[in-house]
């Protein structure tokens, strides 16, 4: 027989014998019970495995790595307060030259809070709700919104306050 050509008969098929969802359960890493005792997974709170410390499989370690690493917002934002206080003591300290740095965080975060507004109305927030959430009324709001409408890139989204150099 020549070595490029093919053989048949029944050692040379391959073995069909098995169904798809076999090979699934194949794939799942079998944790015989009691293995892991009271260790469970930190995403599934599934058994672990003996060899395993946090998660029971890579894709719950892979989901559970991704949670840890999103910041809630309002932690993140505390966070940033702690850190401006501490900035604080430290210009308040006699630290003179850090005091411009200060002033820029200082604008920044006006400039942060007049876009988060906007962003908010453009959304269909009223004033009245974006204000309740500061303890202001809709009026001082407002007010504190138009008096920051010189912020280039800010759009003022107040009704019937023309934009300035407009023609109203």
């Amino acid at each position: 027989m020549r070595p490029d050509a093919r053989r048949s008969g029944p050692d040379t098929t391959p073995d069909r014998s098995h169904k798809d969802s076999d090979l699934a359960a194949e794939a799942k890493p079998r944790i015989p019970p009691g293995a892991a005792g009271d260790r469970e997974c930190a995403w599934c709170h599934g058994e672990l495995a003996p060899r395993r410390r946090r998660f029971c499989s890579d894709l719950c370690r892979i989901r559970g790595q991704r949670a840890e690493r999103r910041a809630e917002t309002g932690e993140f934002g505390r966070a940033a307060i702690r850190m401006i206080r501490a900035m604080a003591k430290r210009v308040g300290a006699s630290d003179i030259a850090e005091f411009g740095a200060m002033w820029e965080v200082m604008t920044e975060a006006e400039h942060a809070v007049t876009e988060a507004i906007d962003h908010l109305r453009a959304a269909g927030f009223s004033w009245a709700e974006i204000g309740a959430e500061i303890g202001w009324g809709r009026q001082r709001l407002t007010q504190w919104r138009q008096r920051r409408g010189e912020f280039p890139g800010q759009q003022n989204v107040a009704p019937g306050i023309p934009e300035s150099g407009e023609a109203g």
